[in-house]
């Protein structure tokens, strides 16, 4: 150690840092962080809180952990359970304000053995339903909503997630079940009707006055209410279809496949996903749940296990996954890992990477369209009459009828009277 470097206050390393000022090493500033953040009102790290501060201490990039650290919503939610004032649980996290907070921590928690494996997406959506009924405690229908919310829709999910995984698309396609439910309810309140006298024509008229998302997303909810008798149990409940898109060709599959295996410039994940989804037609949401267990090697061939048995992978493929794992390194079990280890990567990211290559992107030649029963009927063309009838100009000649001559106005085209003109003028010029 030299006379110009200051070894840190804590352990006695030398890290970079300012002159004339007793510095901290990285590990150091992060050791201060977590016993703050962590300490339970005794000076010490809550005894249960143990294994999150040794994996922070022990990642593989302190600054990283340590910029978590200093954000203010994670550092209010981990000083309110080290200090108890939120139990350590996944009802206690379901109760915190800032439902992003609380879902990252609780990936973290489950990496590190601190709460029990739950369904994510499930908690997600039990953590939105249960702010959301707080905030419409004064809605007029409220009571009906709590049960929909209640009786309804959290168990399906709950007996679906005791299955199988849910999908990445379960919370908004729950959470939007909910508010067209909600604004549903209110169309009505302001209308002035009750939902027990909803009628036909109402119930058509708000089908014919709202977009297709809003109709297709409501149905689930009108077909529970009249079966509980919410509603009117002899409505028409309209069902929505939607027309599936064009199949692309085999020739543009096989284009496709070629330019994921070689394109170094798309990223590496969404490569590797646009492969196994052109490969075995699978979704992107069973996709980024493989793990790293999934790539087997059998009698000296590469397999992935989509099912029972495993299918074959063809070597290019299996070199661009087994390249994923390698870059990956400590990414944990999952072959897409997140940034919390706790869970695979979403789809989004990877859906953007594809969106963003415009020029080979899958695109059918017409959108998804939505049909339904109820759909609003083209105004017909009805014909005019003579009082709707445009009237013709008074200055507008009569057109002749058949075999009569035609006067020469009506046959003069626009060029020749535009020579017409030109001839004036020239001779207008001479003249002067």
């Amino acid at each position: 150690m030299t006379g110009t470097e200051i070894a840190c206050g804590d352990c006695g390393t030398v890290p970079p840092g300012r002159p004339g000022r007793r510095p901290l090493c990285p590990a150091c500033k992060l050791n201060r962080r977590i016993a703050l953040l962590l300490d339970d009102g005794t000076g010490h790290i809550r005894p249960a809180l143990r294994p999150l501060a040794t994996a922070l201490r022990n990642a593989p990039n302190l600054s990283t952990s340590r910029l978590w650290l200093y954000r203010p919503l994670a550092a209010d939610l981990l000083t309110a359970l080290a200090t108890g004032r939120v139990p350590l649980s996944h009802d206690g996290l379901s109760t915190w304000p800032r439902p992003g907070a609380a879902r990252h921590l609780r990936h973290r928690l489950i990496a590190y053995g601190i709460l029990p494996p739950v369904d994510p997406h499930l908690a997600d959506i039990e953590s939105w339903l249960r702010h959301r009924l707080a905030q419409i405690t004064e809605h007029p229908h409220e009571q009906v909503l709590r049960q929909y919310a209640l009786w309804h829709q959290l168990p399906r999910l709950r007996a679906t997630a005791a299955s199988r995984p849910l999908r990445s698309t379960a919370k908004p396609y729950a959470t939007q079940q909910f508010t067209q439910a909600q604004l549903f309810l209110t169309w009505l309140h302001d209308s002035g009707v009750e939902p027990a006298a909803l009628t036909q024509a109402r119930l058509d008229t708000w089908y014919a006055t709202h977009r297709v998302h809003q109709r297709y997303r409501v149905g689930g909810f009108l077909t529970w209410a009249t079966s509980h008798g919410h509603l009117p149990r002899g409505l028409v409940v309209h069902q929505v279809t939607f027309k599936p898109g064009t199949t692309i060709t085999q020739q543009r599959r096989l284009e496709l496949l070629r330019h994921y295996l070689i394109d170094d410039a798309v990223a590496l994940p969404a490569r590797a996903a646009a492969v196994l989804m052109l490969l075995y037609a699978q979704p992107l949401s069973r996709i980024h749940r493989l793990t790293r267990d999934d790539l087997l090697t059998i009698d000296g061939t590469p397999h992935l296990r989509l099912g029972d048995p495993p299918i074959p992978l063809p070597t290019p493929a299996a070199h661009l996954l087994h390249r994923l794992v390698d870059e990956a390194g400590r990414g944990g079990q999952w072959l897409f890992p997140a940034a919390c280890p706790a869970s695979p990567s979403p789809t989004q990211p990877c859906t953007a990477d594809y969106a963003r290559q415009d020029s080979l992107s899958v695109k059918p030649e017409s959108q998804r369209s939505a049909s339904s029963c109820c759909k609003r009927p083209r105004r017909s063309s009805p014909t005019r009459s003579d009082s709707t009838r445009p009237r013709r100009p008074a200055n507008t000649p009569t057109p002749a009828g058949p075999g009569a001559a035609t006067p020469p106005t009506a046959t003069t085209s626009n060029r020749q009277r535009d020579d017409q003109a030109g001839t004036r003028r020239t001779n207008a010029r001479a003249g002067q």
